[in-house]
């Protein structure tokens, strides 16, 4: 039997993804390779602004002829190297920083009215002055991005993760032999095997790759991307690929894709360590953690964790032989994602770059 829907404006082979001609298309934040590499550099090891000031308010933004995230960020922000703030936001938007295009609506942190752009951040610009940033309806976030959601790694032993199909192959094979694997891109459609008693046309599908294992607690989970249903076919289905986190690969695990728990904007409320808990383990098996790094904890739903929920981590105070050392904080972090055992939280704020597995964490915010 075989299932199909109509025609939908996100899929290939219709609207096009983006209909701006390819001289219009603009190159990104930076212009230099100098610049994209500072720029990374204080991506990893700077706090976000908008961490600093969750409960500010976001603005829409229509992106104009000429602007890149960097003249966009220089002028909302003042400071053009706060691009990839703007990035994180429209995640679901922005394909490539480094390509932006005329009519794409990006959310914009809270800044003031109207901005001016005069000219580029290095020097006077010749001839015509800069493109003009023009801030349109204000909009709020909520306390938990989506992206930053269904992007998350988690924990999670077998039994709790719903798989439902694996994916076998692209629908796509190209006729040139070459030595290196195909890579799957935004848009592709690929065929996964499925249960077709848990599996619909028009369904969401998320893809995971199985990780390491972590002893008494579970598996490591990956999300790769996201996928729609477009055709099911026995036990067959036809996935186009709508979201990528990460290279969705042959062989990635499918499960349906969870609602996202935060349905208002109502942000976390300040609550005295009413819950305590350990770091688990560290999404990246690297020595220095970093803000935006995951780190699993040892307590999830049933200890009665939340999506939103924010936990600062610490250094208890010890006894040394000159006296007791007092209590050192360590990194403040956001929960996005929940199994029941285990939590993950993003880090948002970094005191001290000491961050180890086994610390304890404590519940400072709490959303209702």
């Amino acid at each position: 039997m075989h299932r199909s829907f109509s025609a939908r404006p996100d899929l290939p082979g219709e609207t096009p993804v983006n209909p701006t001609p390819a001289r219009n298309r603009l190159r990104g934040p930076v212009r230099t390779t100098a610049s994209v590499v500072v720029a990374a550099a204080l991506l990893a090891a700077a706090p976000l602004a908008a961490q600093d000031e969750p409960a500010q308010p976001a603005q829409i933004h229509v992106v104009r002829p000429g602007e890149t995230l960097w003249d966009i960020a220089r002028a909302c922000l003042s400071d053009p190297f706060l691009w990839p703030e703007i990035f994180r936001l429209n995640a679901a938007t922005i394909e490539d920083p480094a390509r932006i295009y005329p009519s794409e609506r990006l959310v914009l942190p809270a800044c003031a009215g109207q901005v001016v752009d005069e000219g580029p951040f290095f020097g006077p610009r010749e001839g015509p002055r800069g493109p003009t940033l023009r801030l349109g309806v204000t909009v709020q976030q909520p306390a938990v991005l989506q992206g930053d959601f269904y992007r998350a790694a988690f924990v999670a032993r077998p039994r709790e993760v719903p798989v439902v199909g694996r994916l076998r192959e692209a629908e796509y094979q190209s006729v040139i032999n070459s030595r290196m694997p195909s890579q799957l891109n935004l848009y592709d459609r690929v065929f996964v095997s499925v249960d077709p008693a848990r599996v619909a046309v028009g369904d969401r599908l998320h893809f995971l790759r199985e990780g390491r294992e972590i002893r008494r607690t579970g598996r490591v989970y990956l999300p790769t991307g996201i996928g729609t249903v477009a055709a099911l076919d026995g036990t067959t289905a036809t996935v186009v690929i709508v979201g990528m986190f990460d290279q969705v690969r042959l062989g990635d695990a499918v499960i349906p894709v969870e609602s996202f728990p935060i349905q208002t904007l109502e942000r976390p409320a300040a609550v005295d360590a009413d819950l305590q808990g350990r770091v688990l383990a560290f999404r990246d098996d690297t020595p220095l953690q970093r803000t935006e790094s995951i780190l699993f904890l040892d307590i999830g739903r049933s200890a009665g964790v939340g999506v939103g929920d924010e936990f600062e981590l610490y250094d208890p105070s010890t006894a040394r032989r000159w006296g007791t050392r007092p209590e050192i904080s360590v990194a403040r972090m956001q929960v996005v994602k929940v199994t029941e055992g285990t939590a993950s939280a993003r880090v948002t704020h970094l005191q001290q770059p000491r961050i180890a597995v086994g610390l304890p964490v404590r519940r400072v915010a709490r959303m209702p």
